[in-house]
């Protein structure tokens, strides 16, 4: 098997990406697993565009797996498993970012766009995953969040993925400092205020 040239080389001119898209595949899909295993309040999972994640999923194959098995006609799923996906470049988050994509801004100042839906404009793929990815293809920016429970007599687990963004101004001098505060803590937050 011949593997197509990434462009993705380390110093000593060494690939960081894994020999085989089957190889990423079962590592992100073992990855997976292993988080769903140990769900609890405070993981982090990190938003990444979905037009890039679906790139990576061709690439992949997991897309020509998800054609396997909806189809039943063995000519359409034949010719579904033989097309071959290009290697997606470096994560590409710009889509999805309001400010920060440029790189001037702090990592915990970049804020997603609003009203964006999960599925169709990001994925949350857990830290460990990211991090895979990230070593693989580099990019970003990173979108960390982090995983709250939530419901009172059924506690469900979900992801905060737009928490409360405070920017704080100190009139003394205007110096700013931006807050994010989790919306499930907003209600034993004490706020105080002085004029």
């Amino acid at each position: 098997m011949t593997i197509q040239d990434s462009g993705f080389m380390m110093e000593d001119g060494v690939s960081c990406l894994p020999c085989t898209p089957e190889e990423q595949k079962r590592i992100v899909t073992e990855l997976k697993t292993e988080s769903e295993r140990n769900l609890k309040e405070g993981n982090l999972y990190f938003v990444i565009s979905s037009s890039w994640f679906r790139s990576w999923e061709r690439y992949v194959r997991i897309d020509a797996d998800r054609n396997l098995n909806q189809s039943s006609d063995y000519r359409n799923s034949n010719m579904a498993s033989s097309v071959v996906a290009e290697m997606p470049g470096p994560i590409d988050n710009s889509d999805i970012v309001q400010n920060g994509s440029d790189g001037e801004c702090k990592e915990d100042e970049i804020q997603l766009r609003g009203m964006l839906m999960e599925g169709q404009d990001y994925v949350l793929v857990p830290q460990k995953v990211w991090e895979k990815l990230h070593e693989w293809y580099k990019g970003g920016p990173a979108l960390p969040r982090k995983m709250i429970l939530q419901g009172v007599y059924h506690r469900n687990f979900d992801v905060e993925v737009y928490p409360l963004c405070l920017n704080l101004i100190d009139s003394r001098d205007e110096s700013h400092e931006m807050e994010s505060i989790s919306n499930k803590n907003l209600a034993n937050t004490d706020f105080k205020y002085s004029f």
